[in-house]
């Protein structure tokens, strides 16, 4: 493969293969190309289809501020979790 890149984008590529920090051109483009698959990774994640439970709880709201409120009670009122001092 034959590739024609910017002189600037060339001679820094060069100047890291120069400098030991990859093996090769070939080994600094591989892992430009790794690192620009994964930054599309979450662009294409969030183009899926949105799970549908997903916010399912939300037209239960209040009913979950009561279990909450109800465990956070329970939690209080045991005696194992009083620390010293409370």
């Amino acid at each position: 493969m034959t590739i024609h890149l910017p002189k600037d984008v060339e001679i820094a590529i060069e100047a890291a293969v120069q400098s030991g920090h990859f093996a090769s051109v070939d080994d600094a483009l591989a892992v430009a190309w790794r690192n620009f698959q994964q930054q599309q990774k979450p662009q294409q994640a969030g183009s899926e289809t949105p799970d549908p439970l997903l916010g399912s709880m939300r037209d239960y709201a209040d009913e979950m501020d009561e279990i909450v409120a109800d465990a956070m009670k329970q939690r209080r009122e045991e005696p194992w979790r009083v620390l010293p001092g409370e």
